[in-house]
């Protein structure tokens, strides 16, 4: 079983600094930046979602802990906000260490997190995923999460997409 455990301000600049060029490695990789200022898209736009830092109303972050050993197995960052007259929880970020996939620390987390979406007075919990990662599309799907919204890219020269995708 696991454990959210709310991130200090330290744990929170750690899990800035490893998510920074992940994320600017994957989006160089889906052909949505260049590789050259992905590091500073990626800094940029992270800085941007919260710009309070650790602070910033509405988001929280925490460490995912093995509650048998007290061991860091991920994170996970999530908002939890009013709007349209009704709460909008949002897992933003959930990253379990390699090390400890596919364990189930995923599926745990998630679980977590929609007793608090519920506790913070949501109806429904959302997130993100790239069709590219089939292995959390799978999960996601078993866990109950169904798509709502389909985004699309059409390559428009070499490099206009991700790798692999026919240009027209």
């Amino acid at each position: 079983m696991v454990r959210l455990v709310p991130m200090t301000e330290s744990e929170f600049r750690a899990a800035v600094e490893r998510s920074v060029p992940r994320h600017a490695e994957r989006s160089v990789q889906r052909g949505e930046w260049a590789p050259e200022g992905a590091l500073e898209a990626s800094r940029s736009e992270l800085l941007e979602a919260m710009p309070e830092g650790l602070a910033t109303p509405g988001r929280f972050f925490a460490t995912i802990t093995n509650e048998t050993d007290g061991r860091r197995v991920g994170e996970v960052w999530y908002s939890s906000r009013r709007h349209g007259g009704k709460i909008r929880f949002w897992v933003e970020w959930l990253w379990i260490d390699p090390e400890h996939r596919r364990r189930g620390y995923a599926a745990q987390a998630l679980e977590q997190l929609a007793t608090v979406a519920v506790a913070h007075g949501a109806d429904r919990m959302g997130l993100y995923v790239y069709v590219d990662n089939p292995g959390a599309v799978a999960l996601y799907t078993k866990l109950g999460f169904v798509t709502k919204n389909l985004s699309m890219v059409r390559a428009l020269r070499p490099g206009g997409s991700a790798p692999g995708a026919p240009v027209r």
